[in-house]
């Protein structure tokens, strides 16, 4: 499993229990639940475009050096 992917998916399941915690006991003030959410969701889109330059670089890689050409 690509490290990227395991990251992001850790970081949405754990937006999906704090909201699951906030909706059934109210644990956290709301403002502070919409700060973590964001924190969380501005993660996930740090850790998705790590992940999209690091993939088309190495494809990038692979094709300029010919391995993966047809003919």
């Amino acid at each position: 499993m690509n490290i990227g992917l395991a990251i992001g998916t850790g970081l949405f399941v754990l937006g999906v229990l704090l909201g699951v915690v906030q909706l059934w006991f109210d644990f956290w003030d709301p403002l502070i639940f919409i700060k973590l959410e964001m924190t969380i969701g501005a993660l996930i889109l740090i850790v998705f475009a790590v992940w999209f330059v690091n993939k088309e670089t190495k494809e990038d890689k692979i094709n300029s050096s010919g391995e993966h050409l047809d003919g």
